[in-house]
């Protein structure tokens, strides 16, 4: 946060009013607090930026005005960087006027697949109302699931927000668009013309000869983290799937020896992929750098990045070149657009008015940067490179849950992974980054990642049933390695399209006598059978394990299957436990709230 702070540090100079507080966990949460700060900006509102963890109870009593953006991770956890922040909230020692003098507001990121969603954000919100703050406004709750994604319910909120906020300060918050500093100041060479085609793209990848010269020793004995990510040897890449089949599933195995990394079943691991050779020369076209240069930053480098890197690293290794545009990036180019064409479908775009056509053109055929970069010229050719960190976003980590055991093997740690692949109405095939950075990367390359604690908390004294179809199963694959040689209770209802198509692990889990799996084929018969079914057919033996104090574990896709779960479930209590409807469904909250019902989906 101090960087974007320092960029406006002549808002800092003014009264202390407001505060914009995020906890984050991908860096979702922050891209919306900072747009969030912009709009203060913008209505001439004194602010100040920074992550919740930075923040006492004693420094947010000395503020009249706060806003908080916070994401739910997990299974209703809060992030890393709001952790210190919450706890100091919930101190027996803090009277219920402590902040009698503060006005609040709390945005929330959530997925409505969760059962916890938003959790975090709404005990948030009543913590701070009960220790005496007034809200300004009614929590915002923006979904991962709605048609028109998150961002577009955050907006919505924030232009009722400052309605209401106008309101409490009485005066009119009139919007008034400005061009802010860059966020970072740095230098480069830049060509004449379009030299980026001059330069071959190597498509470089770094072995594990490269990574036995590289610095990782100062990991041994330490956690991995987003900020300090290992160089992993990628080992294999094994195919799932038979080879007719339309969908790529991997088995992907890392070598972790000397990173220090120690994981459990239900953990997961962030990797840090990289743009392809052909999207690197693209982007360098397009914006005519040569990939040669040398990007030299005289501010403090964004993290991850050196103080000095070429433009092929920069655009291979951290800028997500590949990415959907957020609303930012068309509220940037704007001021760039010369064709009055341009400018006025720009103008659109970032218009609440207009967030239907920018679905449309963007978020619905799934455009990327670079290709809306192609469809506007004057945007292109007077673009301000000064801004590159600005409208183009870093490149995150992706979370796979770990499919391994570190009992069976402490320096392996293993991944499924799906390989994405699909098409829109646009003419070239969408592709998911990640996956296809694995599954195009030759053996032995380096990958950087690290290993967090995922929502998933297995008991060791009870039974645990485990609902996890496709690569939902890579969770409980390690899961089921780790209690081989227990009489611990375990069932898994698996489902896949077909059984000599997509059965993933079989030939492990048909030896194992205290796992039984029950499988669920979709596309071998004429009517579609799904996990769900299963569990209702096997109710009896479901609501058996419930009594004797089971778990029940959910993990794979995140539309429609958790839902349906969930009512499977319901059902299983009024048939098999003689509940009705509305008892049942009590229950199964019951289960939520002692975290006897989980779930982890994507």
């Amino acid at each position: 946060a101090s960087g974007i702070n320092a960029e406006y540090g002549w808002y800092q100079r003014r009264v202390r009013e407001m505060l914009v507080l995020y906890g984050s966990e991908t860096g979702n949460a922050r891209e919306l607090a900072e747009y969030l700060y912009r709009e203060c900006v913008y209505r001439d509102l004194p602010v100040r930026l920074c992550e919740m963890n930075q923040v006492s109870v004693q420094h947010l009593q000395s503020h009249t005005l706060s806003l908080f953006v916070c994401s739910t991770t997990g299974d209703g956890e809060e992030p890393k960087n709001m952790k210190l922040f919450w706890r100091q909230l919930l101190s027996r020692h803090l009277s219920p006027q402590t902040f009698s003098g503060l006005n609040f507001s709390v945005l929330g990121l959530g997925d409505s697949s969760y059962a916890k969603f938003n959790y975090v954000a709404k005990r948030l919100f009543r913590r701070l109302e009960g220790l005496g703050g007034t809200p300004l406004y009614t929590v915002g709750l923006s979904d991962e699931q709605h048609p028109e994604g998150s961002e577009y319910q955050s907006y919505v909120w924030m232009g009722e927000l400052f309605d209401k906020l106008g309101e409490h300060l009485q005066r009119q918050l009139t919007r008034s668009y400005r061009m802010l500093p860059p966020r970072y100041t740095f230098t480069f060479s830049k060509c004449q013309g379009e030299a980026g085609a001059e330069v071959a793209v190597k498509g470089e990848v770094t072995t594990q000869e490269d990574s036995n010269k590289m610095d990782n020793g100062d990991t041994v004995g330490r956690e991995t983290s987003k900020d300090k990510p290992f160089n992993s040897v990628m080992l294999d890449k094994r195919r799932l799937t038979s080879d007719e089949h339309f969908q790529d599933v991997r088995l992907v195995e890392f070598d972790i020896t000397g990173s220090g990394i120690q994981y459990k079943p239900g953990d997961v691991v962030w990797i840090y992929p990289r743009n392809c050779s052909e999207d690197v020369l693209e982007a360098a076209n397009l914006l005519s750098l040569n990939l040669d240069s040398t990007v030299e930053f005289t501010s403090v480098p964004p993290t991850l990045l050196p103080k000095s890197l070429t433009i092929r690293d920069l655009l291979t290794e951290y800028l997500d070149i590949a990415s959907i545009p957020s609303r930012l990036f068309f509220e940037i180019c704007l001021n760039f657009a010369t064709d009055e064409l341009e400018k006025e479908k720009f103008e659109d775009f970032i218009s609440l008015l207009g967030r239907e056509e920018l679905y449309s053109y963007v978020s619905r055929p799934r455009r990327t940067i670079l290709e809306v970069l192609g469809d506007f010229h004057s945007v292109r050719a007077n673009l301000d490179m000064r801004y590159l960190f600005d409208f183009i976003p870093f490149i995150k980590p992706r979370g796979f849950s770990i499919a391994s055991a570190q009992c069976v093997n402490r320096d392996r740690l293993d991944i499924c992974m799906a390989v994405v692949k699909y098409r829109t109405v646009m003419k070239k095939e969408r592709i998911g980054l990640c996956s296809n950075y694995l599954a195009n990367l030759p053996l032995k390359s380096c990958v950087k990642l690290f290993a967090e604690a995922g929502s998933f908390k297995f008991p060791t004294d009870r039974p645990i049933i485990m609902v996890g179809p496709g690569t939902g199963c890579a969770p409980f694959r390690s899961l089921i390695q780790s209690r081989a040689n227990t009489s611990q209770q375990l069932i898994l209802f698996f489902g896949c399209r077909s059984e000599h198509q997509d059965y993933f692990f079989r030939s492990e889990w048909e030896h194992m006598t205290n796992l039984q799996v029950i499988t669920a084929f979709s596309r071998d018969q004429e009517m579609k059978i799904y996990v769900q079914h299963r569990i209702v057919e096997h109710g009896a033996l479901v609501w058996s394990a419930l009594e004797q104090g089971a778990v029940f574990c959910v993990a794979g896709n995140s539309k429609n299957m958790p839902f349906q779960v969930k009512d499977a479930l319901i059902r299983i209590s009024c048939d098999h436990g003689k509940l009705s409807q509305n008892e049942s469904e009590k229950y199964v909250e019951s289960l939520v709230r002692n975290r006897l019902y989980q779930t982890e989906t994507w």
